[in-house]
């Protein structure tokens, strides 16, 4: 029996020591701390005469009711709390039963730091009722926003393909309540767990490595902002931008690159910048070699300096700030960065037409069949999200004339008057001779073939053929293959600006020149047409051979009507689809009937066609080609 007392003793004795040391170990991290309030304390926020370290926060008398001893009163304000259109778990205020609480006893910037439950009110050299000013950074509630630009805390985490639980042994841990609390990512008496960022953080958090510990964003990893970026970036990062944490580069800073989870300017999500600012950090050449800020003073540009606030994350073809059919009209439209990209999941890859490139991947999307997609597999539903169906975008005038300053409007022959005129979708999904963008056109290319204009390989304005690229009668093409930057990378000529549809000096965001004629007094009347050099024609010469094939007429009397009477392609053909064979669509701002009375074109075999029609002043009746 004695032996059993005797090991009983040893082991409370033992468990007792253990308690000791731990607490002389968090006494010792605690000292010169910015929590060490001693009068002898180096930290700039101090009392001016006691010296005990615990004091401040622990009293082992009369403590405020419920964990910890605690020692410092407790504020009985509530404020705001964080809250989002994509937050799924419930946040509820502060309760006396979080530990939280006693963090905010003087984080929230209503309490004196010295206002103790046991010692009274002890005098700081701030002054004896100094409290967090709310230009301080450690003083969550700021100027007035409370905690709705914090991470939220207090709250049971809702599990979900994005949220975890932290993995058993990690420094980030919930309570046992199952609770997210301050103390879960933050330990209040070590300052520096991660030297770099001083912030009581419980493990370093290089590369966000505490937002992973919940944090799992599929598409993350493999995503080019996780990558840690070479040096010459990692200093670019630094001296231009000045990251909050203190680390070194885009890689290091991961979440926080452009999140912040305290006192963030955007308090939805936490955006450490409104929208495309954020964005702007790296993407204005300071950080990147690829200027995309300067891309968007080009005359035609995607508007997204335009408007400001109007986008949400939760957008859903269901949601009042998605643009379409669901919506009333005048519902504000809008093109942000992160309508056409996700930052979680972009990344270089390069992709094959249909698919979505590395750069588009985790985009919303509108299928070719008119439904909402969480996630776009195909370039083209991502345009067709605001090109498609949607009911308050602004409609091209039956003039011609209409649009929002992408240039003129060609008046096609088989869309004035019809409301979808201006839906992409259905150009594309229901026309009898189309663009392959949504499906195969099982059109035969080469000499003797439907197009024998087609070239093997789109081509860069060098006349290389672009590299991993194809054309033949089973391949598509993208949007992005005609509305594209005009001084960009994607010319394949050594240009180093951004590709996609961000801006041109085009009209309509082409990548090259394609020349509409100027509308004449009066259609069927002679116009200057367009002067023919190969550049003039180059955006149809980059998968049409013009000067070896479609001036050689091999495939229609095309060479009259070019050099001769000035007509564009644009004249006859819809680039996107047409309701007639070979794109046939004439714009009737250049075009009108007959003498007779008629407007048409019939193909009467491969190359071959009559046309009844009144152009640049030459009366066509049943004229054959």
């Amino acid at each position: 029996m004695r032996w059993r007392i005797t090991l009983l003793l040893v082991l409370a004795l033992a468990a007792a020591s253990d308690v000791k040391v731990r607490a002389a170990k968090g006494k010792s991290f605690i000292i010169n701390s910015k929590h060490d309030f001693r009068a002898a304390s180096s930290a700039p926020i101090h009392s001016v005469s006691k010296q005990d370290v615990c004091m401040f926060c622990h009293t082992p008398h009369n403590a405020v009711s419920g964990p910890m001893i605690w020692n410092q009163k407790l504020s009985e304000r509530s404020f705001p709390t964080y809250s989002s259109s994509t937050l799924q778990a419930i946040i509820t205020p502060i309760g006396p039963q979080d530990s939280s609480k006693l963090c905010l006893s003087c984080h929230d910037g209503t309490i004196a730091l010295g206002d103790t439950e046991n010692d009274g009110l002890i005098q700081f050299v701030q002054g004896n009722s100094y409290a967090l000013p709310a230009s301080s950074p450690s003083n969550l509630v700021g100027a007035g926003e409370g905690f709705a630009d914090d991470h939220p805390f207090g709250f049971i985490p809702k599990l979900t393909a994005d949220i975890h639980k932290p993995p058993p042994g990690d420094a980030v841990h919930l309570d046992a309540n199952g609770k997210v609390q301050c103390t879960s990512c933050h330990d209040p008496h070590q300052e520096s767990i991660d030297p770099t960022v001083d912030k009581f953080l419980v493990k370093s958090n290089e590369s966000s490595a505490i937002c992973q510990s919940c944090h799992q964003t599929p598409g993350w990893m493999t995503s080019a902002h996780s990558r840690p970026p070479d040096l010459a970036e990692d200093l670019r990062y630094t001296s231009t931008q000045g990251a909050h944490t203190g680390y070194v580069g885009v890689g290091r800073n991961g979440c926080e690159s452009c999140h912040r989870p305290h006192s963030a300017q955007v308090a939805q999500r936490l955006l450490k910048l409104p929208e495309e600012n954020t964005c702007y950090q790296c993407h204005d050449g300071a950080v990147t070699n690829i200027n995309i800020r300067n891309e968007f003073v080009k005359m035609y540009r995607h508007p997204v300096q335009t408007v400001s606030g109007i986008h949400d994350a939760s957008e859903s073809p269901t949601s009042a700030l998605y643009p379409m059919p669901e919506t009333s009209p005048g519902t504000i439209r809008h093109a942000e960065c992160v309508d056409c990209h996700n930052a979680h999941y972009s990344n270089n890859a390069v992709g094959q037409p249909p698919l979505v490139s590395g750069a588009l991947l985790g985009v919303k999307g509108q299928s070719q069949a008119n439904s909402f997609m969480p996630a776009a597999n195909n370039e083209y539903e991502i345009c067709f999200k605001c090109h498609g169906d949607s009911a308050n975008k602004p409609q091209a005038m039956d003039t011609g004339t209409g649009g929002t300053g992408f240039g003129r409007n060609p008046q096609r022959q088989f869309y004035v008057g019809n409301p979808n005129r201006n839906n992409t979708r259905i150009e594309f999904a229901f026309g009898a001779s189309y663009h392959p963008v949504v499906r195969l056109g099982n059109l035969s290319g080469g000499p003797g073939g439907q197009v024998p204009s087609l070239r093997p390989a789109p081509i860069s304005p060098g006349g290389t053929a672009l590299p991993n690229r194809t054309l033949s009668s089973s391949s598509y093409i993208y949007c992005t293959d005609c509305h594209n930057n005009d001084t960009g990378s994607n010319l394949g000529i050594g240009t180093n600006g951004a590709s996609g549809p961000h801006a041109s000096n085009i009209p309509h965001l082409l990548e090259r020149q394609s020349m509409l004629e100027p509308p004449p007094a009066m259609p069927g009347k002679s116009t200057s047409g367009v002067a023919y050099t190969p550049n003039n024609y180059g955006l149809c010469d980059k998968c049409h051979d013009v000067q070896g094939s479609i001036m050689q007429d091999r495939s229609f009397k095309h060479r009259e009507h070019v050099q001769q009477a000035g007509a564009a392609c644009s004249t006859c053909h819809d680039p996107h689809a047409s309701s007639s064979p070979m794109l046939m669509n004439f714009d009737l701002s250049i075009v009108a009937p007959n003498s007779a009375g008629q407007l048409s074109y019939v193909q009467t075999g491969v190359g071959h066609g009559t046309c009844n029609l009144m152009c640049h002043g030459t009366d066509h009746k049943n004229l054959r080609f």
